[in-house]
């Protein structure tokens, strides 16, 4: 909760410093499931972050099911957006300073439609440290000229609010997927995926829990797209770890040069890095158990 505040806080301040300059009123959108946060609460929230002044838009709470995915509700939150610009920003970022300002300013160009932020990891505690040296976001860089890229996250995002109506979050029953999925549709229609390396928001590693099951339902999530494509074999499942393990050493190479660790950070980032993917390695295999014997009681079935 105190994340969530403290990243409410640094978006009502940067709207404020930006209102003057802004092209029409903004308008921040909060969805929310009823089941976790009562909507006095929250609201109460919203209130503080803007405390001892008001926000400069209007803040517009808007409740989702408790069954909608992580991507169902950014769908719903654009399709009740009024501006032509969507910024969608997860509650666990803390945005740095002037990172609305770089995520609003490319969209003068008429050639940019889609702008990805510059998402990176806390790296203050030695297991931040490790998640950051091989997880899979980049450290912080610094701001250098607007750039394509190929990759989609969708945490740290921004669209024109009618392109993404015409290409919003793939309705999947995935945990995750969905923002690789849309980039590989927008790259296919020739759009340009852009990136603002200087518009920087901090993203905190996950913790205990949450990273083994993280690992686990990002190998479901892959055994999901390789069944898309007929290849769910154990030696697809065993090339894929080899290559995750080549790309765990590199990440911890080329983000030692930046992130400047001591040895017991790269050691622990290496253990980390490898018994993540171990785990999404079980995942994968998991759900390709799980897809051959829902075939077998098919056809016993039939």
């Amino acid at each position: 909760m105190d994340r969530g505040l403290a990243g409410l806080r640094g978006i009502c301040g940067q709207l404020t410093e930006l209102a003057a300059d802004l092209d029409g009123p903004a308008e921040v959108i909060i969805c929310y499931e009823p089941e976790v946060i009562a909507e006095e609460c929250l609201r109460s929230i919203v209130d503080v972050a803007a405390a001892p002044a008001k926000w400069p838009c209007p803040v517009l709470l808007y409740k989702v099911p408790s069954t909608a995915n992580y991507y169902e509700k950014k769908n719903i939150g654009a399709r009740h957006a009024q501006n032509q610009v969507l910024i969608f920003f997860d509650t666990d970022l803390l945005p740095d300073p002037g990172w609305l300002e770089g995520m609003l300013t490319p969209f003068q160009r008429w050639e940019v439609s889609v702008l990805m932020g510059a998402t990176y990891l806390d790296s203050v505690r030695p297991y931040d440290m490790a998640v950051a040296l091989f997880w899979i976001f980049k450290p912080a860089r610094a701001a250098a000229p607007l750039h394509p890229t190929i990759s989609l996250l969708s945490n740290n995002l921004a669209m024109r609010r009618p392109l993404f109506i015409r290409f919003p979050f793939p309705d999947r029953d995935l945990y995750r997927g969905q923002c690789t999925e849309l980039g590989i549709q927008l790259l296919n229609a020739g759009l340009t995926l852009y990136e603002q390396t200087g518009a920087r928001a901090r993203h905190p590693p996950p913790p205990g829990k949450k990273f083994i099951k993280r690992a686990l339902l990002a190998g479901q999530n892959e055994h999901f797209y390789h069944a898309l494509e007929r290849k769910t074999s154990f030696a697809t499942n065993w090339a894929q770890l080899r290559t995750d393990y080549r790309n765990v050493a590199k990440r911890i190479r080329e983000r030692s040069v930046v992130l400047k660790p001591n040895a017991s950070a790269r050691t622990l980032a290496w253990i980390l890095g490898s018994s993540y993917y171990v785990i999404k390695a079980l995942g994968y295999f998991r759900a390709r158990m799980k897809a051959q014997l829902h075939r077998s009681l098919a056809r016993a079935e039939g």
